[in-house]
């Protein structure tokens, strides 16, 4: 089994740098752009209901996603209260409020977050390797008894070939909804991560890779359990109408 926590090593010094600043500099906005668009994949569904699991730290839960057969998702982040919804091709962010849910179209979000990054006065200043990184396959692995192809990143940087993979990709058809979500969270995520760290080789690199299949270990989490339970309706159900843009920017700047 490939070695867990990836993407913290020096061969994943830059991806790796990325996704953790972002983390730490502001939990939410990373959140947003981990699971917004992850909720965005599923127009064309025709797969029945799933629940899957990203696990750390051995069996630590950090992201779910429920995904009905009709193309509905649910998709939490930890343990956190908060999900987001994806109902009828929309996807929206549901949170709770002082007097009730509140419930942010994913657009209005997006529109947001990068309103807000543009005018963030540190920005860190891009990494001049940036568009050196790429990933390139190292020969399969398996994760948790799945079977895929593992990458590593390969730029003038990198280390031996010893070091553990950045990312492994499954072709294994039964995963196919998740390869499209993911490859549809990081198009969507990659506006952001360019004006945060100028262009990057190796995040799109992911995203051709995605195409390929369903990630069973990147940005440090590994696919664990896959639920195929039946899901029931009210679980995508939208607990209030949305705000409006103007509401959301008001939220996100009460919160900065």
């Amino acid at each position: 089994m490939a070695e867990r926590g990836v993407g913290a090593g020096e061969s994943g010094r830059f991806l790796g740098r990325c996704a953790a600043d972002r983390a730490e500099r502001s939990p939410m906005m990373f959140k947003t752009m981990i699971l917004a668009a992850v909720a965005l994949a599923w127009a064309h569904p025709a797969f029945a209901d799933m629940t899957a699991h990203y696990v750390i730290d051995g069996d630590q839960s950090i992201m779910t996603m429920e995904i009905a057969a009709n193309g509905d998702v649910r998709a939490r982040f930890g343990s956190d209260a908060s999900y987001f919804l994806t109902r009828a091709g929309q996807s929206y962010y549901v949170k709770a409020g002082p007097d009730g849910p509140l419930v942010m179209r994913q657009e209005d979000i997006a529109a947001v977050m990068l309103e807000q990054l543009a005018a963030e006065p540190n920005l860190p200043s891009p990494d001049p390797h940036a568009k050196d990184v790429r990933l390139v396959a190292r020969g399969a692995v398996s994760i948790r008894g799945r079977k895929g192809v593992a990458y590593m990143v390969n730029d003038k940087h990198a280390r031996g070939p010893d070091d553990p993979p950045f990312l492994v990709v499954s072709d294994d058809p039964a995963l196919t909804p998740l390869a499209v979500a993911v490859r549809t969270q990081f198009s969507a995520s990659l506006g952001p991560i360019r004006i945060l760290y100028g262009d990057a080789g190796g995040w799109d690199d992911m995203v051709a890779l995605f195409a390929r299949g369903a990630p069973l270990l990147f940005l440090g989490m590994e696919l664990g359990r896959i639920d195929p339970a039946h899901l029931p309706a009210s679980r995508f159900v939208l607990p209030a109408s949305p705000l409006s843009r103007e509401a959301v920017r008001r939220d996100f700047t009460a919160r900065r």
